[in-house]
């Protein structure tokens, strides 16, 4: 029980973190944010495995679809397409590793970016194609900077907060 109560208010701190954080950051012209939450997913899916990545991130990327304006489950798929890809390496990486961390971030995030693009044309209106050329190109080489340099720091909270709620159950 205490696990899950754990679980529910990591998953709000995110939500909140990841909606209410980019409005507040001093970027304008493009939009450049953390993935909180990508992070989160890529740490379950490489301590948890399989199973445990892909529902995480379906939970999340469905609940970031509720909450934004983008095509109906596109985070959806793409979060739960990389949480089951990176439960494979559960055992196979050495996770404290910030070189494997940041190289796992960033596939994750190319990942994310490709399936959201691949829908995002399939789906697109004649209105605004180059405008969504325009703003891939850029906001992606910034937001994968971005989380880049983060996601060690994150990872290192991440382990934290778990050794601290694995010490309070023994």
């Amino acid at each position: 029980m205490i696990n899950f109560i754990i679980r529910t208010i990591i998953y709000l701190i995110f939500i909140i973190l990841q909606f209410v954080l980019p409005k507040y950051m001093p970027f304008d012209t493009w939009i450049i944010y953390p993935n909180f939450i990508l992070m989160f997913i890529l740490y379950t899916a490489l301590n948890k495995g399989i199973m445990e990545g892909q529902i995480t991130g379906f939970v999340y990327g469905l609940t970031w679809d509720i909450l934004s304006t983008n095509i109906f489950g596109v985070r959806a798929l793409s979060f739960t397409i990389v949480g089951y890809l990176f439960g494979f390496f559960n055992k196979k990486l050495n996770k404290k590793q910030p070189i494997t961390q940041i190289s796992l971030i960033a596939v994750g995030l190319v990942i994310t970016q490709l399936v959201m693009y691949i829908v995002y044309m399939i789906t697109y209106s004649t209105d605004d194609i180059f405008v969504q050329k325009f703003e891939l190109s850029f906001s992606i080489l910034a937001n994968v900077f971005v989380n880049l340099l983060l996601t060690p720091i994150i990872f290192k909270i991440f382990l934290f907060i778990e050794e601290r709620i694995h010490r309070c159950k023994i």
